[in-house]
């Protein structure tokens, strides 16, 4: 089960978030399918991001794994997502996707080198 919070004004597409989750889940066998997406403003990230990784940046994704919610929760903030979407020159939904199948494989235990190449597949 995939649980979404928005605490942003931003809209974010819900649905396609959980379609995606399902297929990534299915296509890796993943045994815990249970995680809460979270779409934070700029600051709760950024506070989030110093607090764990004692790094200064605002993310785009931030995974924590939490036995108690199956595989953990991903952290996103839509206006990074945006704004980096406008850099790439690729649509706010294509970058969501690929930050959040970045999150999804970090929690299915998953390195960045192995994530480039896996992201791929999804989106």
């Amino acid at each position: 089960m995939v649980e979404i919070r928005n605490t942003t004004k931003m809209r974010v597409p819900g649905a396609f978030l959980k379609a995606l989750a399902r297929k990534v889940f299915a296509k890796e066998k993943a045994k815990k399918r249970d995680v809460s997406v979270v779409f934070l403003k700029e600051k709760e990230a950024q506070a989030l991001n110093k607090l764990y990784r004692g790094k200064t940046y605002v993310p785009n994704v931030l995974s924590f794994e939490m036995e108690e919610l199956g595989l953990g929760e991903i952290v996103l903030c839509p206006k990074v997502i945006s704004q980096d979407a406008k850099k790439y020159g690729i649509t706010f939904k294509q970058e969501l996707a690929l930050v959040f199948v970045h999150g999804l494989l970090h929690l299915l235990g998953y390195s960045h080198k192995e994530i480039e190449k896996k992201s791929k597949q999804y989106v």
